[in-house]
């Protein structure tokens, strides 16, 4: 991020704007004292909170804020904003190939390839899975669309369980478990909160079918890793893939790198090399806009909820 690329994305409004571009261990407090707008990664909270009285508008460039949470430092007057739906395009496409991959059964096929062992079982059309959506956002709605043309059944399970039109049938979280039981294919994209800590464990893991797999593109503490592998080390699960942990990056010396039918990814689905600021900056200068003319807010933080 630079001066100049907060300028562009502001368009009409930089001729007002007064850029200042810091590094975390270099801040201009002065100017920060100043700011109505603030944008940023992984910032010092207790930093804004204590110098950031003017602020107005406090923009984290990621979806997830847990790392930001509780919200008792930010400013009287501020509101934090996220980049909720910038991972949308890449994300969806990603999370599309690693179903296709999950219900192919190619885990196996990584595992028999290793092994030198020829296992030529067939599997069925993904016409015939039914995926399950534990998170229904930006994110889980990017991958159902690309899933939907080939005919897969989309299962969503969201905190309300209001339907949406891209999911064939919505079940508020508090049916999870009947969600579950009908998966082929779950998939885990909710945010990380303090109610979906721990979400999938082993319960819930022992619920789906046989054979079903499962694909965590969240945050790695939603699922218990543990369960996980028992459950894939035991059969009942078909194969895993994960793209988040519960320390990044992960360890060489973890287990779960030589897990059998886990593919691991090193937290790159969503986060495109290719104007992923860009877009953040987008929602960030179209909040300012709309904070000048007294229009709500996009990618408002609910605290309560947690994202």
């Amino acid at each position: 991020m630079t001066e100049q690329s907060v300028l562009d994305a502001l368009g009409p409004l930089a001729g007002a704007a007064n850029v200042h571009c810091h590094g975390a261990d270099a801040p201009d407090l002065k100017a920060l004292g100043q700011a109505r707008y603030f944008i940023g990664s992984g910032f010092d909270t207790a930093r804004l909170g204590q110098h950031g009285a003017s602020l107005r508008i406090i923009h984290c460039t990621s979806a997830g804020v847990e790392k930001y949470l509780p919200l008792n430092w930010l400013p009287e007057h501020a509101i934090l904003t996220n980049s909720s739906g910038v991972h949308a395009r890449k994300g969806g496409a990603f999370g599309l190939m690693t179903v296709l991959m999950l219900c192919e059964g190619v885990p196996r096929h990584i595992h028999n390839q290793r092994r030198h062992h020829w296992d030529n079982r067939l599997s069925t059309g993904i016409e015939t899975k039914t995926i399950v959506f534990v998170g229904f956002g930006a994110l889980g709605s990017a991958i159902a669309e690309r899933l939907h043309p080939l005919g897969a059944t989309i299962i969503a399970v969201t905190r309300s369980g209001q339907t949406t039109e891209l999911a064939d049938e919505t079940y508020a979280i508090s049916d999870l478990d009947k969600a579950l039981r009908l998966a082929d294919c779950l998939v885990v994209c909710c945010p990380l909160t303090a109610s979906t800590r721990g979400l999938i464990g082993a319960r819930h893991l022992s619920l789906l079918k046989p054979g079903t797999s499962l694909f965590n593109i969240s945050r790695g503490p939603v699922v218990d890793n543990e369960a996980l592998v028992q459950a894939l080390h035991e059969g009942q699960l078909s194969g895993a893939a994960l793209d988040v942990f519960d320390q990044e990056p992960l360890p060489a010396d973890s287990p779960l790198w030589d897990v059998p039918r886990l593919m691991i990814f090193p937290h790159i689905s969503c986060d495109d090399a290719d104007g992923y600021i860009d877009r953040c900056l987008s929602i960030f200068a179209d909040n300012i806009g709309r904070d000048l003319r007294g229009e709500p807010l996009r990618n408002v933080v609910d605290a309560d909820a947690g994202y």
